[in-house]
């Protein structure tokens, strides 16, 4: 990963108050001392657009043609769309129904399609796992999965295959029972929603 760029991207989310510090909830189950809080990006559009932009770039460099991309509800849905709308490609989301996740209805074309998956923040890879099985059920084909963040700093892969990301470092996330933050008592924040239960 380029040094310049990791700058230039944690300097966005720093800016736009969207880097947290204190003990949080991951939509994981896991604990974090860092929070990197999307949604403060949607609320500054021009400062998500940045990032987008960043992201349009190495999604090009990757070469791959692809009909639609493809983004888990809630947060990563206005990431995937921008993404889409300067690609010129189609737009799908998925959610979750019943603990499941699935295409909302009314999308049409997406069967036998080839996508990339757009998320917004990687901890484990669970949310976009779910996309996978969701795809693979309509007969898509992924040709590249993104996100902003990937706090795994490179370790995680789906599918058996590297995520790419604007910035990728590693952040400690901790079981809720080895949680140094929960033994020393400090009040734990669970921002953020996305339906899952943990």
């Amino acid at each position: 990963m380029n040094l310049n760029a990791d700058k230039k991207v944690l300097a966005l989310f720093k800016d736009s108050d969207a880097l947290l510090q204190g003990h949080f909830k991951l939509t994981s189950g896991k604990h974090s001392e860092w929070y990197f809080e999307k949604i403060r990006l949607i609320d500054k559009p021009a400062a998500l657009e940045k990032l987008v932009d960043l992201l349009v770039e190495r999604i090009r460099a990757a070469g791959k043609d692809f009909d639609y991309v493809v983004s888990p509800a809630y947060g990563a849905i206005a990431i995937g769309f921008l993404v889409a709308l300067k690609l010129g490609k189609r737009f799908a989301f998925t959610q979750r129904v019943d603990e499941k996740m699935s295409f909302r209805a009314g999308f049409t074309g997406i069967d036998g399609s080839k996508a990339v998956i757009v998320e917004d923040i990687l901890t484990t890879g669970g949310s976009i796992n779910e996309v996978v099985d969701s795809l693979k059920l309509r007969g898509v084909e992924i040709a590249g999965i993104y996100v902003l963040v990937d706090r795994t700093a490179g370790e995680a892969l789906i599918e058996g295959r590297p995520v790419g990301s604007l910035l990728s470092l590693k952040v400690e996330a901790f079981e809720p029972d080895a949680c140094p933050f929960c033994r020393k008592g400090m009040a734990l924040t669970k921002p953020g929603a996305s339906d899952k239960k943990i």
